[in-house]
């Protein structure tokens, strides 16, 4: 018999053991590759539908803003809803919106990338508050896991983005071509048992809580970090004498090495009480990367590597932070929702700004120099958020 959880779940209830872990991975495969895809193809559709840097920037932060804007409808959304269908909604909505940025021309561009954000800004909140509610055992693994098909979706879309183009012909089939993952992933999840549900009150709102800030912050300045590199990475390197195609590799070779950081920090936090020496690590191994890029571009291939470490290990540190911080389903989907929500408005501001300052000074340096302040401003929210402590809210109260 399973055993009965807060919140009316049980561990185990909706998978088993390989199927769970299975549903997981494919689903977050998804959640990048509609950022992913486009940097390696920018310049093309730039020189295509003549868009300057800072509307192809507004172009990569309209998936950022739709995970901003979108996070505070989903604790309520799981209230009313078995988690599993929502999953398997949101994956249909990303695939039809992929293959509708195959129809050509800018509107079909920025229509469906907006819309497979909005498909991908309810996933992402929906799923961890799955893995708490349905798996409380498993949530260090299963959080790994999810956090490491992120950057391997990223990796993925980036190594094949341009090999794409060239064998289906155009840059519009390229970025279309990943709704068949989306549409497998909704697959999968609508032939699963619907039966995970958040019940109870809707916890009370976060917004007095210090620790909720320090949790959205650090997730925001280290998302932040994320886009910038994923969206302009490429054209640096590009302008740097790669070439399209070697610009594209490094960026998944980058994403590549995410995978390991990503699914190793989420295990190795949830059993330590305090986060905060991982955190260290985290912000000096990426600072060092972007500081590298400045000054030792002869040595991008290590730079990338190091990157990498970084911010995979920064994402898998803060998806795994709610889970530690939150407690209980019901908070957990709340500070999550709210940590998505801050996070992302303020992150979709990273490529638009690094575009600006690009147009501004005709070159790379500046948008460099503004990811490693960002990189390191990591540690401001980061370390109170890495302390061994709880959220001073309960379910129905603004404070205990």
């Amino acid at each position: 018999m399973s055993q009965s959880l807060p919140g009316g779940e049980n561990d185990g209830n909706t998978f088993g053991g390989g199927p769970v872990l299975a549903a997981v991975v494919l689903l977050g495969l998804n959640l990048r590759t509609v950022v992913a895809s486009l940097p390696p193809l920018l310049d093309t559709i730039r020189a295509d539908l003549g868009l300057s840097a800072t509307a192809a920037g507004v172009l990569s932060a309209l998936p950022v803003l739709c995970f901003g804007v979108l996070a505070p409808v989903v604790p309520r959304l799981v209230r009313r809803f078995p988690i599993e269908q929502v999953l398997a909604a949101t994956a249909a909505l990303t695939a039809a919106a992929l293959a509708l940025r195959g129809a050509g021309g800018s509107p079909a561009l920025f229509a469906g990338t907006l819309g497979a954000g909005c498909g991908v800004a309810v996933a992402q909140v929906a799923l961890p508050v799955l893995i708490r509610a349905g798996h409380p055992t498993r949530t260090g693994r299963l959080t790994g896991a999810f956090s490491m098909a992120l950057p391997l979706g990223a990796s993925l879309a980036g190594a094949l983005a341009v090999p794409l183009e060239r064998a289906l012909g155009s840059w519009q089939a390229s970025l279309a071509a990943w709704g068949l993952l989306a549409a497998a992933a909704a697959l999968l999840w609508s032939r699963r048992g619907a039966t995970t549900r958040v019940s109870g009150p809707v916890p009370a709102p976060l917004r007095r809580d210090r620790l909720a800030w320090a949790v959205s912050l650090y997730f925001a300045v280290q998302s932040m970090a994320f886009y910038i590199g994923l969206s302009w990475l490429p054209s640096v390197l590009a302008d740097a004498g790669y070439a399209e195609q070697d610009a594209g590799f490094l960026q998944a070779l980058s994403s590549l090495v995410q995978l390991a950081p990503a699914f190793l920090v989420p295990v190795l936090a949830s059993r330590r009480r305090s986060q905060e020496p991982i955190l260290t690590g985290i912000v000096v191994t990426s600072a060092a990367a972007v500081l590298g890029l400045l000054v030792a571009p002869g040595a991008t291939p290590l730079w990338m590597v190091l990157l990498g470490l970084g911010q995979g290990g920064a994402l898998g540190l803060a998806l795994i932070l709610p889970v530690l911080r939150g407690g209980a389903p019901g908070p957990v989907a709340t500070l999550t929702a709210m940590m998505f929500s801050v996070g992302y408005l303020l992150a979709s501001l990273g490529p638009w700004l690094a575009g600006v300052l690009h147009d501004s000074t005709d070159g790379w340096t500046a948008t460099l120099v503004f990811l490693l302040a960002v990189t390191l401003s990591q540690v401001l929210p980061g370390l109170p958020a890495s302390r061994d402590r709880a959220l001073r809210q309960t379910v129905g109260s603004e404070h205990v």
